[in-house]
Parts: C-alpha cells; structure tokens; sequence
C-alpha cells in the first residue's frame, strides 16, 4: 500500500486530492493511510461506518468522485503507475471535451511476469463502423481501462450504472468499459502506463463453476453490451443481428468461459 501510496504522490501533475477509502479494514490500512495524510496535505482517510462488499464499495467511490472533481479515477491499494499518468490522462479529457474516459496503456504483472496491454485499433470509431454496416472483429480494450480518468459529468453516470446493473463480480471491469468504447466515448493515452498487479484470484473467487452459471454470465455480459446500440445512431437489423454474434464471441473471451469445453469435460469427452 505505501509504494502504491508513494506512486500517487510523485506524480508530476501535482494539483489533486487523494481520498483513501478504508473499508472497516482488519490489516493496517487505516493506520499507514493516517500516517501518508499527515505528511502530504493531498491526502484524506475516509473510513467506511460498516463494511461494504466489493461492488458496493467501488460505487460508493464513483459517487464521491462525481460529487467531488470534474474529473476522477479509481485504485486498489496495490497498483501503480507511471509518473505522468494524471498528467497525460487530464490533458487528454481537456484536449478532448466530447470524450467521458481517458485510458491508460495496461502492464500487468504476475509471479514477474509482465504483459503489455493495448486496445485493438479497430474499437476506435465504433459508432461510424456500425452505422456502415461494418461489425469490427474484435471488442478488445484492457479490463483496467476502467482505472482510468473519468469526466465526473457524464461519465460518471455510465460508470455507475453499468457497474450497479451488471450482476456478477467477475468481469464487471470490462462490461463497465464496453460502453464507452461502443459509444467512442473513451481516447487512448498510449505514454501513461497503468500498472496492474494480478493475483488476486478474482477468477477463482467470483468466476461461474457451473454449465447454467457461465451460461448466465455471458448472456448478461452480450446482452449488456447489445442494449448499448440503443444509444447509437441507428444501424441495419442485418448489422444488429451481426453485432449480437460478435458481441457473444467476445463474452467467451472476456469471461474465459468456453461453453463447449465444459459439456465435453462434464460429458468426459475431453480430460
């Protein structure tokens, strides 16, 4: 928490204010987030009265955001990033006023391993693709992209709503994101980089384990994402139907759930 704490404080944009969310935490957090705002007037605590479970805990943060900036982010108490993430990320809401969300480049790092993640280029521009009849292959943009800069008024909301609606845990981050690639509402900051440490496991802990549960999951994450085109400028049903196909295949690779791999392991079919 300190070095994630530490990277907040040096980064080179300078103007913010860091509020530290306790969450009726049992391990020290309450007690080094006292310590950091003693020495940086930047920093404040704020501790939660009761505990609140994850999700709940997130849109708590995403309405003291709205409420309290014009533009706001959100961090685990174990993720970095590059000196100049605020920086680029702010200039890039202020370059660009019709957009809701600025979006790092992603590293994530696992047992000293690290991935350098980038939006597929095809995502930008969505809106247009569509209204041409054209479905892009692919819906690829990194789940963190959700760590990103938010523009409290407008953004906001979208953040909120898709994260209070969706209802698993596990792969919020990308249903939340799918909105603002769909409506090319997010621009891509390539120079700030968003470190993201994995190992939590989120997938083991919140992921569907059953046929009907990963059955359940993707077609709330499909059928999520689909809703989105009824924000969009009006596309052909041949394009819709198109849209919902990709939209599907793409929840296979969010979610990591292969349908077809489980009834044949279920079926004994395949080891």
């Amino acid at each position: 928490m300190r070095k994630s704490l530490d990277c907040i404080a040096n980064q080179d944009f300078r103007d913010f204010t860091a509020v530290i969310v306790d969450n009726k935490s049992t391990d020290r957090t309450a007690e080094i987030a006292r310590d950091y705002c003693e020495k940086d007037q930047r920093f404040q605590l704020l501790s939660q009265e009761t505990h609140l479970s994850a999700v709940e805990n997130f849109i708590f943060c995403m309405r003291y955001g709205q409420d309290h900036a014009d533009y706001f982010c959100l961090r685990a108490c174990d993720d970095l990033s590059s000196p100049n993430f605020l920086s680029a990320l702010v200039k890039a809401l202020d370059d660009h006023p019709d957009k809701l969300l600025a979006a790092p480049t992603v590293r994530r790092v696992k047992d000293g391993e690290q991935r350098v993640l980038r939006p597929d280029p095809v995502i930008f521009g969505y809106p247009k693709s569509l209204a041409k009849g054209t479905v892009p292959r692919s819906l690829a943009y990194p789940s963190e992209w959700c760590y990103g800069l938010v523009r409290a008024k407008g953004g906001a909301e979208i953040l909120i709503r898709r994260w209070s609606e969706y209802p698993h845990a596990w792969c919020v981050a990308s249903y939340v994101v799918a909105e603002f690639v769909m409506r090319d509402l997010a621009v891509w900051v390539e120079e700030a980089e968003f470190v993201f440490m994995e190992g939590s496991g989120s997938f083991e802990k919140y992921g569907a384990k059953t046929f009907f549960g990963k059955l359940s999951q993707r077609l709330a994450y499909s059928l999520g994402c689909y809703r989105v085109v009824n924000k969009l400028p009006p596309i052909s049903l041949g394009t819709k139907i198109k849209l919902f196909r990709r939209l599907w295949r793409d929840s296979r690779m969010k979610t990591r759930y292969d349908l077809e791999d489980h009834l044949l392991r279920a079926m004994r079919l395949r080891s």
